[in-house]
């Protein structure tokens, strides 16, 4: 079954409201194995939705609308899917009664306008929204073999209904299953990705393979679609033992997982705990895990020590070794973690120290430079790396990078 999702509204178009309906539906049909080809959007305009729907209807069989439900003129919605079937809009008594309802309970008095929520194009199955005052509706068209979802705008009302109405209704019209898994791959690029994976994609046909880089991470989905879950998930599991085999060592999660938050799982699995001494990202890494819940469970402390002196105070990094090597080193690098270790008394430790620029750098030292040092237990490394762009590009790459490592040494 080909899906296309219609989002209607000009505060859409004019960028007043996210469009997170089709993105939630759009993973909806994906968890039912129909294929969503098309996200369009209009305004309130009745030609331009007419013509909208008109296209989506000689490429799909199935074609979910969100918005204009509303009791005002410009909520049309279900007059122009009406129109474009060539259907009469008729008053369904019941959705009347139960918005008349609504407003009594909330001791209000129901407006006029109103009454233009509870019309449908005729023949459609009526879906209540007891989250609002806007029912939804679906309309089979030519036999059957056209179906269009009519849904309110507001997600909340929409998920609602989805959950309740429509799911069910999908589920006993489309045949196929589809089952994914998604793949969070880290320190390896989105190209250098495919090309390790490169006959993989060029040999797919089912299981599909694709990537979608963004924030640090790659992310592979291995998607199967067929009659039998059993058979799209052994189909998927073969394709993702081929990549580990390939690029095991740079996947953090089967699931899709952000490393933080697979970091965090693996220290409270293992109940160790993690300090941090941060310069140049300033606080970034220790914020990675804090910003989750349960993060107290291993979260020791955070020092941010900008300044040299403040490196020697809080960590205990001796002046001699800043004086020597600089406060961007190995050495300096080491002393930070030992020193917030050594205070902490935390299983894990983890700092950073670099150049994030854009003024700093010397020839020795370019803008870019940072060295990250991870201690574990009776263990410290240190790491030098070099990162390119702007401030902000520099310390979240570091930050990432960090994590990488303590994915690595954490996981054994």
């Amino acid at each position: 079954m080909k899906a296309g999702i219609l989002a209607i509204g000009t505060e859409l178009l004019m960028g007043q409201t996210v469009n997170t309906n089709a993105t939630y539906l759009s993973k909806e049909m994906n968890e039912l194995g129909i294929g969503v080809y098309f996200h369009n959007t209009v305004g309130d305009n009745p030609i331009r939705i007419k013509e909208a729907l008109r296209t989506l209807l000689s490429a799909c069989d199935l074609i979910l609308v969100t918005g204009g439900l509303g009791p005002t003129l410009d909520d049309i919605t279900k007059e122009v899917v009406a129109d474009t079937l060539g259907l009469q809009m008729v008053l369904d008594h019941r959705s009347f009664d139960i918005i008349k309802e609504r407003f009594r309970l909330f001791n209000r008095t129901m407006p006029d306008s109103n009454i233009r929520q509870a019309y449908f194009p005729e023949g459609a199955i009526i879906l209540d929204n007891s989250q609002g005052t806007a029912p939804g509706c679906i309309v089979e068209a030519d036999d059957g073999r056209k179906i269009i979802v009519v849904l309110p705008g507001p997600p909340r009302e929409l998920k609602h209904m989805y959950h309740t109405h429509v799911k069910k209704y999908l589920m006993e019209k489309n045949a196929f299953k589809m089952h994914s898994k998604y793949l969070s791959v880290y320190d390896l690029g989105e190209s250098s990705a495919e090309e390790e994976l490169m006959d993989l994609i060029m040999n797919q046909i089912n299981p599909t393979l694709a990537t979608y880089a963004g924030d640090g991470k790659v992310l592979l989905r291995v998607t199967s679609s067929g009659l039998s879950d059993e058979s799209n998930i052994l189909a998927v599991d073969q394709m993702v033992v081929a990549i580990h085999d390939r690029i095991g060592k740079y996947i953090v999660s089967d699931k899709g997982e952000d490393i933080d938050q697979v970091i965090l799982s693996l220290l409270n699995e293992k109940k160790m705990t993690i300090s941090f001494a941060e310069s140049c990202t300033g606080g970034k890494l220790a914020s990675a895990l804090i910003k989750h819940s349960g993060a107290s469970e291993v979260v020791d402390s955070g020092y941010v020590v900008y300044t040299n002196e403040s490196k020697v105070r809080e960590l205990g990094v001796k002046e001699e070794t800043l004086k020597v090597y600089g406060a961007v080193s190995h050495q300096t690098c080491y002393e930070m973690v030992k020193g917030v270790m050594e205070k902490t008394k935390s299983d894990v430790g983890i700092s950073i120290t670099g150049i994030a620029g854009p003024t700093g750098g010397t020839i020795e030292k370019p803008v870019g430079l940072v060295y990250i040092g991870i201690g574990i237990n009776d263990d410290i490394y240190t790491f030098e790396n070099n990162f390119s762009g702007g401030r902000e590009m520099v310390q979240d790459r570091a930050v990432i990078k960090a994590l990488k490592l303590l994915f690595d040494y954490i996981r054994g």
